[in-house]
């Protein structure tokens, strides 16, 4: 048990399969570290200090935004604070999402430190780091090792021409003497 509590990652887990009945077993996978979020502060929320409107919306989502009241707008009357929800087309939806927001902006309010928002945050930065070290990690891997295609197998070192010419013409000379003393002897 105490592998499991310190693994990241999933576990692939073999099971006999409940719904079909040709197969023997079924897969799935079982995440071991879920992150846990602190829970939404929806107790901070009274309905009788919240003024809420419903307003057409605007913006992509075509004709039916345009013309129907789905966009909720809360007031938090003690604090003045103004929410607005148009994410989804329905309107009762658009209403606890934004109950939601206005619950975290005022859990934020009261404690900056210790809120979900702050929380939430922290984990984005978190990913951004470790998805930066990767790629950094990736980049100084491939810079450590030279391609074979570009990186000269031996080491260069200057030529004498005139040597190498006269080496080549050495062995062209030897070689057609040969070449004529076989040809005497045939």
């Amino acid at each position: 048990m105490s592998f499991f509590r310190s693994a990241k990652g999933a576990v692939q887990a073999y099971r006999s399969a409940p719904f079909f009945q040709r197969a023997r077993f079924s897969t799935c996978f079982i995440p071991l570290k879920q992150v846990r979020y602190p829970p939404r502060p929806m107790w901070l929320i009274k309905e009788d200090e919240i003024e809420e409107k419903f307003i057409k919306g605007g913006g992509p989502g075509g004709q039916k935004i345009n013309k129907c009241n789905s966009k909720v707008q809360l007031t938090h009357i003690p604090t003045g604070i103004v929410v607005n929800s148009q994410h989804l087309r329905e309107q009762s939806k658009n209403r606890q999402m934004a109950r939601e927001l206005l619950a975290l902006r005022l859990e934020q309010l009261q404690d900056p430190e210790n809120c979900r928002l702050k929380f939430i945050e922290d984990q984005k930065i978190k990913q951004k780091r470790n998805k930066s070290r990767k790629s950094n990690k990736k980049r100084k891997a491939a810079m450590e090792t030279p391609d074979t295609e570009d990186a000269p197998q031996e080491s260069l070192e200057p030529i004498d021409i005139e040597a190498e010419l006269d080496m080549l013409i050495q062995k062209h000379t030897s070689s057609d003497l040969q070449n004529d003393s076989r040809e005497k002897t045939l």
